[in-house]
Order: C-alpha cells, then structure tokens, then sequence
C-alpha cells in the first residue's frame, strides 16, 4: 500500500501535466537504458535486412532515410554508409539527447530534425525521397493505421523498415501479462502500449511486398519479448 501511495503523485503528474511527462520521458531514456541494449540485436538484424534489399546500391549515391520516433538516435550506429537523415519525433524533449549522440557517427549526414506527431509528416515528404524506418515506435502513435498510410505513400521506391514489439497472441500467458500492466506502463514509457497488434496494420498496409519475421529475444523483458521485424516495399 505504501509503495502504491509513493507511486501515485507520479502517476498524476504523468497523466495531467504535459511538460512533465516529457521531461520525464528523458529520464525514462536513461533509466532503461539497459532495455535498448537488449534489443541490439533486434535491430542489427532490421539493418541487415535492409542491406539484402540495397544489393546494387552505389555509395557514392546518398541513402535518404526519414525516421519515425528517432529519439535519442539509438540506430544510427547501424545505419548504411553515407546516409542522410531526416529525424522525425513527435517529442522535442529528446533533441538535446539525440544531438549529443549523433556527434558520435560521421557516416550519417543529419539534414533536419522534425518535430511532428508521424500521422502528420505528410507535410514533410519534400524532405524525402528514399526509405523510411521506424523502430519501436507504433506502439506509441495515436493512429497506427494513419502512420502506416504516410510511410506506405512517401515515393514509388520507398521503403519502410520496422522493428516493433508487439503483443503476445490472445491465448499465451504473457497476453493476460501485457493486458495487466499496459495502463502504467503506458504513463511511464512515453505512451508505449506494450499489448498492440501493428504487425497486422503492416500486413493490411497497402504495400506492394511486405517481408517480415516474428522473434522472441530469451533475454528481452515478458512485456517485450515478441518482435515483428521486417521491411515493406511500396
């Protein structure tokens, strides 16, 4: 009970106070800190994908790319030789974080950072003719099928590269699991909802070819630990 009670001038400041919630958003990135590193490989993956649909590419040739919730720029260690980004994130708490760490990474040229919820970048296209990709970050859009409809229609080439948690099915255990914490968790992560289902939005997407795998990482957290990584072809 004292432990519910320590807990609950958080959750209301969370839930009522909006500058907050983004200053607390920060902290989140450093806290769990521990939890992006266990998707690594997740996301090493997501980038080796890629790189099988780039097979004739000329590095001379600038890879234009346009990320969705980049926040503190955890995959730009990943990214392909010469590649230009442009950094879409509907909270603009995280651009200090992320400029510090993109310092780290000369083989990303950084053209532009927006601050936008992603159902609304459509205005931002002009910016990008190239691929998109986004990484955990459907779980925390108000419109998941709205964001889809955007990356789907950024160029006739485009392609969206998607690394996603994702909930377990209705009748395993770790459903009832994500179903039970996802309202907290939903408050302290940023608006994650760790029980979504956007795996099937990207399949139902329009895209010409999606490609796709289901993963379930030993080391990840039960909230976690299924994964939907792919990439979808316009």
């Amino acid at each position: 009970m004292s432990a519910v009670s320590c807990l609950l001038p958080l959750v209301v400041l969370l839930k009522v106070n909006k500058t907050f919630r983004n200053k607390f958003s920060v902290l989140y990135m450093e806290l769990f800190g521990f939890v992006v590193r266990q998707m690594e490989p997740i996301r090493k993956r997501a980038f080796e994908i890629l790189q099988e649909h780039l097979p004739n590419r000329k590095l001379s040739t600038p890879l234009e790319i346009l990320e969705i919730g980049v926040g503190g720029g955890a995959n730009l260690e990943y990214y392909p030789e010469n590649s230009n980004l442009t950094a879409l994130d509907k909270n603009d708490t995280f651009s200090n974080y992320f400029n510090d760490h993109k310092k780290k990474f000369s083989h990303v040229t950084y053209k532009k950072m927006v601050s936008s919820m992603a159902e609304k970048h459509g205005r931002n296209r002009r910016f990008f003719d190239g691929r998109g990709r986004g990484t955990y970050v459907l779980c925390s859009v108000q419109d998941v099928k709205a964001v889809i409809k955007e990356s789907e229609a950024c160029t006739e080439a485009s392609k969206f590269l998607f690394v996603e948690h994702v909930a377990f099915p209705d009748s395993h255990l770790g459903s009832k699991v994500q179903n039970f914490a996802a309202p907290l968790w939903r408050l302290f992560c940023d608006g994650c909802n760790i029980n979504r289902k956007p795996s099937e939005e990207i399949r139902k997407g329009g895209f010409s070819n999606v490609e796709c795998e289901n993963q379930f990482p030993s080391n990840a957290w039960l909230f976690l630990r299924p994964q939907f990584i792919g990439i979808a072809t316009k």
